[in-house]
């Protein structure tokens, strides 16, 4: 856990530290046991903060359960002027107890804000119904536990009600649209997240930890032998400079690939073993129809090479420059463009670069993210960039403040301006600010200008439709909306404005009156005290879990017996896992720990739900049946789509081979074992080497 000052640092502006270390110092003896709580709750609120600045889905929602942590805040420093009249309710060991929970549900809160702001995230809450449940659930809490405090707050009223109601029903309504209409790119015709994106993630963190895995993770080898010149040449097969040139070949006598020349250093070093790894996720990521594929590595005139799909139209900035696009391709082009990087983010990838040079273009018009040289994982740290003054016209304002003294982190919110100023120059097909000196850009920028958009004279529907692009670019660059809520507004475009059976189109330069010199309509402008009474102490959970940790079973024990009492759900589990132990009677209780797991299960703890489902295999005096399977199978697949390894494996063994009343399905088998063996599980990687299948492929 973090402490006081490290908290402080990641979020001075809160100024939460300084107000709990005043109620520290002042409240006296009677507050020596709420000292521990009052951090540990102080540093949740700081988290639920952090959290709240890159939410991505639901922010409605998480609106809401902000105003709770407000309250919550506010509590804090209410605790701070009102010390004396708490000094009685501080020696109550129920107050005490009631605080503990009020912890719990804070906790709580903080990771159903987590889960519901990322896609994958969501997708883990299994259904709508679910989502609301628990976010009626955690209100409720919280207003119980608010008022056994005594902690004042306007947000209990009938007024408060309607609008949270009003965001959950505009959220869920937005995220089922917003499933229905994605692409089975990211998720699958039962709207689960497509189980590739699953693989990256698990392959990212092996990456981020450099742990034992990551050596045997590999870039596909391609023999070179597969790899052919085309029947047809043509005068564009070989593009880029001599030193290193992109030579287009034919991957298996059919596929067009570029291959593009690369240095994979010696294997032996971590610096190899980084660049394979990235190799690996950027060849996962070829599910997506709108990210560049790549194959693999190979040899090309004893040359090592990248292969990769080959885009016969170049980049979207070179196809610009010579032709113009029609406006209803460019709305396509777009909603394409946004379909790959919900399936970037999705992974928790950052592209980092996005602008039309970074787009390459099929001749089908279809675009491709490329170029992911300064990509990474969201919650690495942000790359340098070496060619800085090159990308300055796309860069967030937040990141054009940045100093070699002051770094400026890169987020999602950073990368929605990127693409709002690619939608522009895609609009206008020039690179925005052109001819101006970085500086002024700079300078433009941080006062809070932004490029003009003033379209020239077309047709009544062109010109609705450069309305409604209008106010995405300027939603996407000043108020940073989601992408889920980008693709919806380019999707309703697309589907109003395009024509049955209609392709994107080309035309040649200077055709469409982009510079307004033609007659025009107004331009938008994109704006350590000794205790002196007797008070029996619960220690906090995590005490719990380290104390199990060291063997100290009693005191676990006890510690998980009151957090279970004050409704916290891992505490419930761990309760469940030592009476299916047999502690601490020395005889098992297998018919209680059955209720503790599915409790825990219900509220999802992964652990919980694996240990319930196996416990249906073995209650006493109960036959296992299909009924019981389907239930089984049930909190078993949560578990494992909730990342539990040992629940990926053994699901994966029970469809490979038909095990537990479960018929035989290879394809799923295979699906959960690979998510097993990626994240090292031993009996599922030698499982996979017998039936000769490549978990990386």
């Amino acid at each position: 856990m973090s402490t006081a000052s490290e908290i402080y640092e990641i979020d001075s502006d809160l100024d939460i530290i300084k107000n709990t270390l005043g109620v520290i110092g002042a409240i006296g003896d009677a507050a020596q046991p709420y000292l521990p709580l009052i951090s540990t709750v102080t540093t949740i609120i700081t988290e639920i903060f952090n959290i709240y600045k890159n939410v991505q889905y639901n922010k409605n929602i998480c609106s809401s359960l902000m105003d709770q942590v407000t309250a919550a805040e506010a509590a804090i420093k209410t605790l701070e002027r009102r010390k004396k009249l708490y000094e009685k309710k501080f020696r109550d060991i129920n107050y005490y107890k009631t605080f503990l929970k009020f912890i719990d549900v804070m906790e709580r809160i903080k990771q159903f804000i987590k889960d519901i702001s990322t896609l994958s995230g969501f997708k883990r809450l299994m259904h709508v119904n679910l989502v609301k449940e628990k976010f009626g659930s955690l209100i409720n809490e919280f207003e119980t536990t608010m008022n056994d405090l005594h902690f004042a707050t306007t947000l209990f009223n009938k007024e408060q009600r309607e609008i949270d109601a009003m965001a959950l029903k505009s959220d869920l309504e937005e995220m089922s649209k917003f499933l229905e209409t994605i692409g089975d790119s990211v998720v699958d015709a039962n709207k689960n997240i497509n189980n590739v994106l699953k693989e990256v993630l698990i392959i990212k963190n092996h990456l981020r930890y450099q742990n034992s895995i990551t050596k045997n993770i590999r870039a596909t080898e391609i023999e070179p032998k597969k790899l052919n010149d085309p029947q047809i040449g043509n005068s564009t097969d070989t593009r880029g400079n001599e030193d290193s040139p992109l030579v287009k070949k034919l991957l298996n006598g059919a596929i067009e690939v570029a291959c593009k020349r690369t240095k994979i250093i010696d294997d032996s070093t971590s610096e190899s073993q980084r660049i394979q790894t990235q190799l690996a996720i950027l060849g996962k990521l070829k599910d997506s129809p709108n990210i560049l594929k790549f194959y693999g590595l190979s040899k090309v005139s004893n040359y090592q090479v990248m292969v990769f799909e080959w885009a016969e139209l170049g980049t979207l900035q070179e196809l610009y420059g010579g032709n113009d696009i029609a406006c209803r391709s460019k709305v396509q082009i777009a909603l394409d463009i946004c379909r790959g990087l919900v399936f970037l983010h999705t992974c928790e990838i950052l592209h980092h670069d996005i602008r039309c040079a970074n787009i390459l273009m099929t001749l089908r018009l279809e675009p491709k993210i490329a170029n992911f040289k300064y990509a990474r994982h969201d919650s690495s740290h942000t790359n340098k960039i070496n060619c800085l003054n090159e990308i300055i016209p796309w860069m967030a304002p937040e990141k054009l403040k940045e100093t070699p003294e002051n770094p400026v982190r890169y987020t999602f919110k950073c990368e929605i301006f990127s693409f709002g100023m690619m939608l522009w120059e895609l609009a206008f097909e020039k690179i925005p600010y052109a001819n101006v000196e970085k500086n002024k850009i700079k300078e433009h920028v941080l006062k809070g200008n932004r490029e003009k958009i003033s379209w020239g004279v077309g047709s009544p529907d062109i010109q609705k439709i450069q309305r409604k692009f209008a106010k995405i670019i300027i939603s996407d660059i000043n108020v940073r909306t989601s992408l889920q809520d980008i693709f919806l507004k380019l999707n309703k475009l697309s589907m109003t404005f395009g024509k049955p059976g209609f392709s994107p189109s080309l035309l040649p330069d200077g055709t469409i009156d982009f510079d307004g010199s033609k007659p025009q309509p107004q331009p938008i402008e994109l704006p350590e005290m000794a205790m002196n009474f007797n008070f029996p102490k619960i220690m906090l959970f995590e005490e719990g879990i380290k104390a199990h940790k060291k063997k100290d079973y009693k005191t676990a024990w006890e510690c998980f017996q009151a957090h279970s009492e004050l409704g916290n759900a891992t505490a419930k589990y761990w309760m469940g896992y030592y009476l299916s132990e047999g502690y601490p009677s020395g005889v098992k209780d297998l018919v209680r720990a059955n209720q503790l797991f599915k409790a825990a299960a219900d509220d999802g703890i992964p652990d919980a739900q694996l240990h319930y489902a196996f416990s249906l295999t073995n209650m006493p005096g109960i036959k296992f049946n299909k009924k019981i399977f389907s239930e089984f199978s049930e909190y078993l697949m949560k578990a494992a789509d909730a990342r539990n390894v040992a629940a990926q494996y053994n699901l994966g063994d029970m469809y490979l081979n038909g095990q537990l009343l479960c018929p035989v399905n290879e394809e799923l088998g295979v699906k959960y074992l690979k998510l097993a063996a990626l994240n090292d599980h031993i009996d599922a990687i030698k499982l996979l080497e017998k039936k000769e299948i490549n978990i990386f492929s």
